[in-house]
């Protein structure tokens, strides 16, 4: 399919259809036309793909008036949803799956649902916002690609999807190495908020890769009830699909017990900082006791008190502070309060390599 016809695809003359695309029995793909929405319920060799608008407000009735939907496929295309779903009815598979918003500059961090009804001849897709599976996938028609089935296409649109979540959890896992740098690099402060950040993120994703894990699952599943029976191409497409999101599930596991462990050094860490400074801030209060002391001492209201009649009051009155915190520094040395941690005086500094082992002579 040239870009030229697939600019004929975008302006079908119908209201709310972003584009309507005819794709014949071997795959190949070419600008559909009003007459292929009227004969979308028509026995045909091949099938047709519908996209619409779901901000236009002439989408409503026009999906009512497409005899090929049930009732549950038309609620599936047009009613508010919450989360992501699958369901089989009446010979038609519908339901709804989340996906990055598309802007000109790739896909961007905002999501929407898209909604999808696979019938035996025809896929009916909807949405708010572009999105980028979709456009991946018309783009990827666009340049030739074929799809000889709607489970084909929609197959096409999945694994466009589960590759973009795959991308996304490999920039997250960037993230987190640029996280784990700071950490052992001892800057824990700098490392708190790209963590966060990309824990944020992780868990967003892995929320949607889990969701769409269990709905294609769904899809997987279907054939497993007898009075739900469908043909073997459905099977086989529930079988990739569920086997390339498993393995982006294990990705997001993999991620979020590396998150947890990152989390829990860099806790130590900053716990570590954090009473080094308690450390040092009990220390000068400590130091600073005698000489509050003193002062306060001296400060009293009260006749005969020393040096309070010299000329070198102060002065003798400095050296008594100074000597009593100098009390306490020795007094605080003589009991280990402030010496160096033995531990970390036989730790080998990183400017000092470790001794070789001596020589024993055999």
């Amino acid at each position: 399919m040239t870009a030229e016809r697939l600019k004929e695809a975008l302006h079908a003359g119908i209201p709310g259809c972003l584009w309507i695309i005819r794709f014949d029995a071997g795959g190949h793909a070419e600008a559909g036309s009003a007459e292929d929405f009227a004969d979308l319920c028509k026995p045909r060799d091949g099938f047709v793909w519908l996209h619409l608008d779901l901000t236009d407000v002439r989408v409503r009735p026009l999906i009512g008036r497409i005899p090929a939907l049930s009732d549950s496929a038309r609620e599936a295309l047009r009613d508010p949803i919450d989360h992501q779903y699958l369901e089989y009815s009446e010979g038609l598979v519908s339901g709804a799956l989340l996906d990055h918003e598309r802007t000109l500059a790739g896909p961007a961090s905002r999501t929407d649902f898209l909604r999808f009804t696979i019938g035996e001849d025809f896929l009916v897709t909807a949405r708010r916002r572009p999105m980028s599976c979709v456009e991946a996938a018309r783009d990827a028609i666009g340049r030739g690609a074929q799809a000889e089935t709607p489970f084909a296409l929609f197959e096409l649109m999945a694994t466009h999807l589960v590759d973009e979540l795959s991308q996304i959890a490999n920039d997250i896992g960037s993230a987190f190495d640029r996280a784990e740098d700071l950490i052992i690099d001892a800057r824990g402060r700098e490392a708190r908020p790209v963590l966060g950040a990309a824990r944020r993120d992780a868990v967003r994703l892995s929320r949607q890769v889990g969701g769409l894990v269990s709905t294609l699952a769904r899809l997987e599943q279907i054939d497993d009830d007898p009075e739900e029976a469908t043909d073997n191409k459905l099977r086989e497409t529930a079988a990739r699909l569920v086997q390339h999101t498993d393995s982006l599930a294990r990705d997001m596991q993999s991620l979020q017990d590396r998150a947890r462990l990152l989390q829990d050094e860099l806790n130590a860490i900053l716990n570590l900082e954090t009473n080094d400074r308690l450390y040092v801030l009990t220390v000068v209060t400590t130091l600073l006791l005698p000489a509050t002391f003193v002062t306060g001492f001296f400060g009293m209201n009260l006749k005969n008190l020393p040096f309070s009649e010299s000329e070198e009051g102060v002065i003798y009155a400095t050296l008594v502070c100074a000597l009593a915190a100098g009390l306490v520094l020795a007094l605080m040395r003589r009991w280990g309060l402030t010496g160096p941690d033995p531990s970390e005086e036989s730790r080998p500094r990183p400017s000092q390599a470790p001794r070789p082992p001596a020589d024993s002579g055999y």
